[in-house]
């Protein structure tokens, strides 16, 4: 009498369960087991940073004065995160204490801000103010020493002269300029009036 009824399968049906658990419980665990080669990742993700804008300006002051300011097309993060940028059709105006000293252009580049250097390739070209005027296929502008750099072919036109060679270097605070490089070689042309 004591097995007959619902109520006493209450209980006796769990009871039951776990007495011949050790014989029924390893097949079932083989069975739910995930089989092949899965990878559990253990912890998160990191999220990604990266980020593509259009129409962008940029602008970098020091000392409370602009010190560069940049149109670009379209930013991208780079390679190295938040501190690097890929640009796309590039138009920055160079300051020093203030004053306008340049323009370059260039279809694309790069913007390393640990080192801080602007790199403009294709097609790259720097107005200077005193009507002075560069084209290289590639040029670097180190922001910390106001200074344009190129080792590629240059062009390098005034209205008095002009100097084609390898190599430059353009200082903006004192402007000196330098073409050429070690065996390097330069042509100037000098227009008579």
């Amino acid at each position: 009498m004591l097995l007959s009824g619902s109520r006493n399968l209450l209980w006796i049906v769990p009871l039951a369960m776990l007495v011949t658990s050790p014989v029924w419980k390893p097949a079932l665990e083989e069975f739910l087991s995930p089989h092949g080669s899965l990878k559990v990742k253990s912890g998160s993700q990191a999220p990604d940073q990266s980020f593509e804008l259009t129409e962008v300006q940029l602008s970098r002051y020091e000392n409370g004065q602009a010190d560069l300011v940049l149109h670009a097309a379209r930013v991208q993060s780079g390679r190295r995160g938040a501190d690097s940028l890929q640009l796309t059709k590039v138009d920055a105006l160079l300051y020093d204490q203030g004053r306008e000293r340049a323009h370059i252009t260039g279809g694309e580049g790069f913007y390393d801000g640990d080192r801080q250097i602007l790199t403009i390739v294709e097609d790259a070209a720097v107005m200077v103010k005193n009507s002075y005027e560069l084209h290289a296929d590639a040029l670097r502008y180190l922001i910390p020493y106001k200074t344009v750099k190129t080792a590629t072919a240059i062009s390098f036109t005034s209205k008095d002269f002009t100097v084609h060679g390898i190599g430059m270097s353009y200082n903006l605070a004192n402007g000196a300029y330098r073409v050429g490089g070690i065996g390097g070689r330069v042509v100037c042309d000098v227009n008579e009036k």
